[in-house]
């Protein structure tokens, strides 16, 4: 059966307004049943929404640098955002929502790419590498209300996989207990293992196959800060 779908694709690369289009996506189209948003954020740490900045965060180090503090609708903790980082978000009302859905269709996505990515553990992409090894190359976070969801999460394609550890306080007790330096040896870019990957084209991709999902041809809407006026609220 046809859903009702809209897709939306950022031309910002502002994490403010991005996660403001999100929550409005949450909270103002009730009357869709399947929404797919796709964006990017430039040079921003994303805390999840119980942390304390102030605590996680280097922020005189992140103002003199220029990079931005937001903070997400989800839990988790912070993750740093870069144009080599593509956002994948998925909504829907609370009865059709369907997390592994979700992640089949980005596992396709990257298929095209010669990527074999599987789901791991609750959050988690990854794949192997060339001697077997496990490398984590995507994380989601949820938020449901009483009648819809969302499910957003992160793929690595060419980001700065060091930035994270520049602009957070490090926890003593963490790195003794989890050897938070190894963070850098389990995580990996897309382009490692695909060459031609690249924010345009995994969108392409992800549209192309949540289309077919979902028996719809709708056309993207591009939205950027002039999509104010035509969605009020915002």
């Amino acid at each position: 059966m046809k859903s009702s779908c809209q897709i939306y694709l950022s031309q910002s690369h502002d994490p403010w307004f991005n996660l403001a289009m999100e929550d409005w996506l949450l909270h103002d189209m009730e009357s869709v049943d399947q929404v797919l948003f796709l964006w990017r954020n430039q040079n921003t740490v994303v805390i999840g929404r119980s942390q304390n900045p102030w605590v996680e965060c280097q922020l005189e180090k992140m103002k003199a640098d220029g990079v931005k503090l937001a903070r997400r609708q989800s839990g988790g903790g912070a993750v740093f955002h870069d144009l080599g980082n593509t956002n994948f978000t998925f909504l829907s009302k609370k009865d059709q929502y369907d997390k592994k859905r979700n992640l089949d269709i980005i596992i396709e996505a990257l298929s095209c790419y010669g990527l074999n990515a599987y789901a791991h553990g609750r959050n988690d992409l990854v794949i192997e590498t060339l001697e077997g090894r496990q490398r984590k190359i995507s994380g989601s976070a949820f938020k449901e209300k009483s009648d819809r969801a969302f499910h957003h999460g992160t793929l690595l394609l060419s980001a700065d996989l060091t930035a994270l550890a520049q602009y957070l306080k490090p926890n003593k007790k963490k790195l003794e207990a989890k050897g938070i330096k190894s963070v850098r040896s389990r995580v990996m870019n897309c382009i490692e293992q695909a060459a031609q990957i690249d924010h345009q084209g995994i969108c392409h991709q992800i549209i192309d196959l949540f289309r077919q999902r979902y028996q719809t041809d709708v056309t993207p809407t591009m939205i950027d800060y002039d999509c104010a006026s035509r969605y009020p609220g915002l």
